[in-house]
């Protein structure tokens, strides 16, 4: 009977092991990779955890203006980012106007929007940690 040569032999060793090096290494990069970025989302859940704010005054609606206006209160030691602000009206209808403001950290901060119609029910200021929001009313100046 013959046997492998051993320059085969070793030839195929290596191959085999090149192959499950292979294997291993593309399985250890997508496993790292997930984990990195479930960190990441475990830590923008932290990052909102302990967010608060409120409206330090009450709501007013100018309707000839077509402007509500407050002031808002961060109750925490960190910036909170203002996102959405929505604003329900009957039969279910509703109206998004997306923000991009930044609440600082314990401090007090105007807020105003215009082209708001009336015949609002009540209006929900969003902000970017999607369990951080605030509902709230107006009532018209007169």
């Amino acid at each position: 009977m013959k046997g492998i040569s051993p320059i085969v032999a070793s030839v195929l060793l290596i191959a085999t092991t090149m192959a499950i090096a292979g294997i291993l290494s593309f399985w250890a990069g997508s496993f790292v990779e997930q984990r990195v970025n479930q960190s990441s989302e475990t830590t923008n859940e932290i990052d909102c955890l302990n967010l608060r704010f409120n409206l330090f005054t009450k709501c007013k609606y100018d309707s000839t203006k077509k402007e509500i206006t407050f002031i808002l209160e961060n109750q925490v030691n960190k910036d909170i980012t203002l996102d959405s602000l929505y604003v329900f009206y009957p039969r279910d209808f509703l109206k998004q106007y997306k923000l991009s403001m930044v609440l600082p950290a314990n401090q007090l901060m105007p807020f105003n929007k215009s082209d708001i119609d009336p015949g609002f029910v009540s209006f929900q200021l969003r902000t970017n940690c999607p369990n951080v929001y605030k509902d709230f009313n107006c009532t018209e100046v007169q």
